[in-house]
């Protein structure tokens, strides 16, 4: 991170960088927006905090605590209109408000990485040496899922982790190409870019008759005119809330600046890029020639992908089910009656019974389905582990299928299937783990190696090994236990900790065996 650049405020008295933040009734998250400014490395911006129709003494009562102010007085103006304008005019009279070169967008629940202004400035300056009508940059963006955690009183907010982003935010052109943008296969959020105010001005800023997609209005007529380079590095944070509730809601918590519920469909049509259907002449005559022109071919070529993709997509499917097929065949004949353990006939051991633990042979091959409760052991060794005690933990597993399922209903921050491993082999010797997983949807989990602490409070765990269960060829995993931990280990253990905050989550064994593992 670049060495913090205050030393830019007194140099130049007018700040360069201007910071919008529309607000309205959301203390909660607007100091944290506040707190990413602040943090930035480099020091010569100016804030306009919009309040749009909200409680104003509240706003300043978060913003100015006693232990003292988010952002000195001087690099901050509070903007408070009463009543509200809507999410556009917020914006366009902070805009105007400011007399910085440059202004950004920052929403009240989104945030920067710290040296987002410095780098964004210095791409600016070095491109637009070479492209005279660039109007601004922009910077990669991080979704992040997190939640709001409510404690009596206390609120606060807990990041979860990323969420995904659709294939358009990240796209490799150097600039943001305006036809791709206005059909939705390249995008950018508000909180990415920094654009150069008289451009944004002179474009009329956001659309005040909208109050939803109004950002993509605007940067449609903003590319009609200039160019916006994209910097690749991921320097914004777009924060969503996985607690949210419907886009009718107008919870201000869940939803941006109270967004109430919008035809989304008009004002999406609405934003997109127009042409004067009255317009008359041989140059409009050309202009319309040309686009049903280019409308055709596009249609044509469009076609021709999409026949090309669904023969190649027919030949796979075919392809996946005649192997599917074969799979199942093969495992219907290792789970027949005749074959005693379908552990012993998937692994291929020449002697099935060396073995010390496989779960078929504790199940006794007969048929269950009952509730499991987190501690208590069941099929001799395995137990469930998990953050809470919960009801609706069930098990169901049949040899005949070979199938072992273990149904959680919520994973939150820790959920493991654990095979307790005490006494199953003599001292000096190790253990090797074999398990056979299957998932409908796939998903990434880890085992580890678990243990009571010495002093008998708690638990520690070693040796973290993530894997991926494929949706359609599932996975096999091996874990060798030596023997030196077996030996020193309290109670030892290994855990197959299930992905985190799955709601009704299904883990689905095939087969989960143990046997020596010879040392030398």
């Amino acid at each position: 991170m670049a060495e913090r650049q205050d030393w830019l405020v007194t140099d130049h008295p007018e700040a360069l960088i201007g910071v919008v933040v529309r607000t309205k009734d959301r203390p909660f998250f607007v100091t944290r927006a506040l707190a990413a400014v602040a943090g930035q490395s480099f020091g010569n911006w100016h804030v306009v905090l919009v309040n749009d129709g909200g409680n104003l003494a509240q706003l300043q009562a978060a913003i100015a605590p006693a232990s003292g102010p988010i952002l000195p007085a001087e690099r901050l103006t509070v903007l408070d209109l009463q009543p509200g304008q809507g999410r556009s005019a917020a914006f366009n009279r902070g805009a105007e408000a400011l007399g910085t070169e440059f202004v950004t967008c920052l929403d009240d629940d989104d945030t920067w990485h710290p040296d987002f202004m410095a780098a964004l400035l210095a791409f600016y300056t070095q491109t637009a040496e070479n492209v005279p009508d660039l109007g601004g940059v922009g910077a990669k963006v991080t979704a992040l899922r997190e939640e709001i955690v409510e404690d009596g009183a206390a609120r606060s907010l807990k990041v979860i982790g990323e969420e995904g982003l659709p294939a358009a935010f990240a796209r490799g052109e150097f600039f943001l190409n305006p036809l791709a943008y206005a059909c939705y296969r390249q995008d950018i959020y508000p909180v990415q870019w920094m654009l150069r105010r008289a451009a944004v001005l002179e474009c009329g800023g956001f659309p005040e008759h909208f109050d939803v997609m109004e950002d993509r209005a605007f940067m449609n007529a903003f590319l009609a005119r200039w160019r916006i380079a994209m910097l690749d590095r991921k320097l914004a944070f777009h924060h969503r809330r996985v607690n949210r509730t419907s886009d009718t809601t107008r919870d201000a918590l869940m939803n941006t600046l109270d967004n109430p519920s919008y035809d989304w469909r008009l004002y999406a049509d609405l934003a997109r890029p127009g042409f004067n259907r009255s317009a008359q002449g041989p140059e409009a005559a050309v202009i319309r020639s040309v686009a049903a022109d280019l409308l055709v071919e596009l249609n044509y070529e469009t076609s021709a992908i999409w026949q090309k993709v669904d023969g190649e997509m027919c030949k796979l499917h075919q392809r996946l089910t005649t192997a599917l097929s074969g799979i199942d065949q093969a495992l219907a004949k290792l789970t027949a009656p005749e074959c005693p353990s379908p552990a012993a006939a998937q692994f291929a051991l020449s002697d099935p019974g060396a073995f010390v633990y496989d779960i078929w042979e504790a199940l006794r091959n007969v048929p269950q389905a009952q509730y499991i409760t987190p501690g208590p052991p069941f099929s001799q060794r395995l137990q469930i582990s998990c953050t809470a005690g919960q009801a609706g933990l069930m098990l169901h597993a049949c040899a005949e299928s070979g199938r072992f399922m273990c149904q959680i209903t919520d994973t939150e921050g820790w959920a493991a299937l654990e095979i307790m491993l005490a006494g199953l082999v003599p001292a000096g010797s190790g253990l090797r783990a074999k398990l056979q997983c299957e998932s409908a949807e796939g998903y990434l989990f880890e085992t580890a190696l678990v243990a009571r602490s010495a002093d008998g409070n708690g638990h520690s765990a070693s040796g973290f090994e993530i894997h991926a269960c494929d949706s359609a060829l599932g996975c096999l995993v091996t874990r060798d236990i030596e023997a030196d931990w077996l030996a020193q280990a309290i109670e030892p253990k290994l855990s197959i900790i299930f992905p985190r905050n799955s709601r009704n989550f299904r883990f689905i064994c095939r087969n989960l065996v143990l046997e020596p593992l010879s040392q030398g």
